[in-house]
């Protein structure tokens, strides 16, 4: 009996639900053009979860007041979120099936609307003003911010062969094609990782399935999953026609020409080592930024095995030109002050190898690691230095990337439930707050 009203509500509430008028912590906002940043967050909160933004004085990292986009009691595991090309919507995921696992919010108008997708929805790319959402069970969705709904399931269980298992990364490129990793096998081994797949965004048509070889098979590990490269990060680099891609597995990099990968073949595929001992199998690179220049990309990558390390990659050289001494379990970078820094937390998640099985673990620190880009405009290099932080740090976002070093950290000892801005050169604190709730991810 109390499974059948749980049922029956849990289907009352979804099929009411409709379109809502954003809720604030504080004062009223003012509109879009107030001058401040807005960081938004997804959140943890009880038996539910939601999606807020955080206010920000641009230039003095002033923390003005906490906006809550939305939430509900069904939104119950809050994951990845992301603001579109066009910056006019913002899409929040939900690692659940089937009901109430994605929020959708039309920034300009302040409204917002949870749809429901068949699938456990993860990574996000955007183009335009649609969104691309990977899934498990080889599924991914259109979604159309201006249409507020599900333009397109692709399904790749009639578009691969052999099929696949699911996403883990997405990255887009301005022709409106979805660059997609796919990192691990099926239990079984029927359904096959270790891939490339690239998928138009528009229509779900398939572009490209590339596998990857699977060059070192005494890398792989006990079960039936851990059997090739396992690619996480994509960087498509349309600028220097390179595909990028992290080994998870293989503790490496791979790069390719980008238009034959489009095509469906790999062309000038090699494989680079990020261990800062150059052993094979230890790094587990998966936190990484592309950095943008006049004529080129590069990007730097950070690892998660015991031995830390991040490469600093000449896209266009196709080499990794720096090897940095950093801690296991960096958290991706961004940039700011108008490309001179980049800086990231020290979340540390770490990997290593145990008899055949792979351990993780964590430890967070309570540190702030800065990148300072040395020679911009000619072949740029990087120099570290560090700040201890009062608390904890999990994720960054820059305040205001162009006009100065700001970055906000979501932080605290126990879990990430606060905010604070911070200078990247200084590591001076300018604010901290509390959060709506327990942070899961962070957009800008």
């Amino acid at each position: 009996m109390l499974k059948r009203a749980y049922t029956t509500f849990f289907c009352s509430f979804c099929a009411i639900a409709s379109i809502t008028n954003f809720t604030t912590a504080g004062p009223v906002p003012t509109n879009a053009q107030d001058g401040m940043s807005r960081i938004y967050y997804t959140y943890k909160k009880g038996m539910g979860g939601g999606v807020a933004a955080v206010v920000v004085h641009p230039n003095t990292g002033k923390i003005i007041r906490q906006e809550v986009l939305g939430e509900s009691p069904l939104f119950v595991n809050p994951h990845k979120i992301k603001v579109s090309e066009c910056g006019n919507y913002l899409l929040a995921t939900s690692q659940h099936e089937a009901v109430n696992n994605i929020f959708l919010a039309d920034l300009r108008n302040k409204t917002h609307k949870f749809l429901s997708v068949p699938r456990n929805p993860d990574d996000i790319g955007t183009h335009g003003c649609l969104f691309f959402v990977g899934a498990e069970e080889q599924s991914a969705y259109t979604i159309c911010g201006e249409k507020q709904k599900t333009i397109v399931h692709w399904n790749g269980k009639h578009q691969l062969y052999p099929e696949g298992r699911r996403i883990e990364y997405v990255s887009t490129t301005p022709d409106g094609a979805a660059w997609t990793s796919w990192q691990k096998d099926s239990g079984s081994g029927r359904r096959k990782g270790s891939r490339v797949v690239v998928i138009d965004i528009a229509s779900g048509r398939t572009i490209a399935d590339l596998h990857m070889p699977r060059a070192m098979p005494h890398l792989n590990l006990a079960d039936m999953k851990e059997q090739g490269p396992n690619p996480e990060i994509i960087y498509p680099s349309v600028k220097t026609n390179t595909l990028l891609l992290s080994m998870d597995l293989y503790g490496g990099i791979a790069m390719a020409d980008l238009d034959a990968a489009q095509k469906g073949r790999w062309q000038n595929l090699t494989y680079h080592n990020t261990d800062p001992t150059k052993k094979w199998g230890t790094a587990f690179p998966d936190r990484g930024i592309l950095y943008p220049t006049k004529n080129n990309d590069f990007a730097l990558i950070a690892n998660a095995g015991k031995n830390g390390g991040a490469v600093w990659i000449d896209l266009r050289r196709r080499q990794i030109v720096q090897t940095l001494n950093t801690p296991a379990g960096l958290e991706a970078p961004v940039i700011v002050a108008n490309g001179r820094f980049l800086a990231a937390p020290v979340p540390g998640k770490s990997k290593s190898r145990f008899f055949g099985e792979l351990m993780e673990g964590r430890k967070p620190q309570s540190v702030l690691y800065t990148f300072e880009v040395i020679n911009q405009q000619g072949e740029p290099r990087l120099r570290t230095f560090t700040h201890d932080l009062p608390t904890r740090a999990y994720r960054a976002a820059p305040v205001n990337a162009k006009a100065n070093d700001i970055v906000l950290l979501t932080a605290g000892n126990k879990n990430a439930n606060e905010l604070i801005t911070v200078r990247a050169s200084t590591g001076s604190v300018l604010d901290r707050v509390s959060a709506v709730g327990n942070i899961k991810r962070i957009a800008y």
